[in-house]
Order: structure tokens, then sequence, then C-alpha cells
């Protein structure tokens, strides 16, 4: 039944503009980033750490936490409108298996967002002539950990998009909530608040130490905030039945 409700879903994402969105943002926010790197290299030692955490700075904290949430508001878009909640509430499918495809939907645009942001960060350091070796295996493991640490974003801001019916508030949720993970880093909580976490796995700030025990909190948690998300919505689900407005 999960396949199903899981090809269900990309087939209704098949043409959706959103796809465009996760994999466009990231070449905004590498421009801004290369901008920034060249215009303060009299302040920054030349180097891929110093570009890296030019090109995360935006996309972390700002644009990716409200482009999750706007994909989730849009998997949760035709639900929404007329009597299709209705329909959702009387179909013959567990109300997890209705989550967790939205969930993996998600997570896959998320992939495309952070495979753009690789290529556009792996060109730029090759447009700017950035010196030293290329750290393959420290940018591979933040890469991989900070989609990691996104997917408890992806999780909470489902949620968000399966209670409200407004596009746009679960979008404002993610921005503010990009915005709290800057506070909660910088106060010593970046390992544990959600939307801190995938700050955390890029060491978009390189204020963080990326040993096994953090390495393994981010990823842990990571876990709990998802299945969490899970637990709920299918709980929700199971015990609501909203009419949809006309």
């Amino acid at each position: 039944m999960l396949a199903s409700c899981i090809s269900a879903e990309f087939i209704k994402m098949r043409r959706a503009p959103v796809w465009a969105a996760f994999a466009a943002l990231p070449a905004v926010s590498a421009l801004i980033g290369s901008a920034n790197y060249v215009a303060n290299l009299d302040l920054l030692t030349p180097g891929w750490e110093n570009l890296w955490t030019q090109h995360t700075l935006f996309i972390c904290y700002f644009f990716l936490p409200a482009l999750i949430g706007a994909g989730a508001s849009y998997l949760w878009r035709l639900e929404h409108m007329g009597s299709n909640w209705n329909e959702l509430m009387v179909a013959p499918v567990p109300a997890r298996d209705v989550f967790v495809a939205k969930l993996a939907v998600l997570a896959l645009l998320d992939l495309v967002a952070f495979a753009a942001m690789t290529a556009f960060f792996v060109a730029s350091g090759i447009v700017l002539h950035v010196p030293g070796a290329f750290p393959v295996a420290s940018f591979a493991e933040q890469v991989v950990l900070g989609w990691i640490g996104s997917l408890a974003i992806c999780g909470i801001q489902l949620v968000v998009s399966m209670l409200v019916r407004n596009f746009a508030v679960p979008v404002g949720v993610g921005l503010g909530g990009g915005i709290l993970g800057i506070m909660a880093a910088m106060g010593g909580l970046g390992y544990v608040f959600p939307y801190a976490l995938m700050q955390s796995g890029m060491n978009s700030n390189a204020l963080v130490v990326l040993d096994a025990p953090h390495i393994a909190q981010i990823a842990v948690l990571s876990v709990v905030y998802v299945a969490c998300s899970v637990a709920f919505a299918s709980a929700w689900l199971r015990t609501r039945d909203v009419v949809a407005a006309k």
C-alpha cells in the first residue's frame, strides 16, 4: 500500500513547478555566496572551506527551510481543495502511508536541492580558482549529514502543512524556523533543535565540531523528529475528519 501511495504522489507531482524551484534556488544562493566570498577576500582566507561557509549562509538559514515549507504545502495542496479532504478520510489507505508517501517525495525534492547545491558549489570553486585541493571526504560528509538533518525539517513542515490550509503560512514557519535555528546554534543547541540540525550537519558557520558523537547525535535526532512527525500525523489523520471548505 505504501508503494502505491508513493507512486500516486509522484504522479501528482510529475509536472509540478516546485521541482524547478528546488533545483534553481540553490543557484541564487551560490551567486550570493560567491559574491560574498569575492567581496570579503581581504578578510577571508582563500579556500574551499570559506567558500562553503558563504555558499551555505543563506540556503541553510533562509532559502531551504522556506523552500521545504513550500514543497510541503504543495504536497498537501490537492487534499485541501474542495471536498478532497473528506475523500481522503474515507479512503481505504492507512493514514501512516499517506503521510510517509508525502515525506518520501519531499525528501527527494530536498535531495534535488542538495544535488544542485553541490554542483553549483563545485562549479563556483572552479570558476573562482579557489586554491587548495578539493576536500572530497569532509565535503561529502557535510552534504550527506546536512541532508539527513534536513529530514527533520521535512517531517515538521509536512505536519504544519497538514494542519494549515493556507499555502503561505507553512513557508513562513519554515523561514522562522531557519532563523530560530541560527539562534539555537549560537546558543549551543545546534545539535538538538530540529531547524538547526541541517545547519550543524553542513557546518555552515564553521563553528561546530563534526566528531563521531555529534555526527551520531544529528543523525539520531533527525530520525527521532521524523518518527515523531509520522506518529503525530498518523494519529491525527486517524482521529480527525475535517470538512473541507467549498
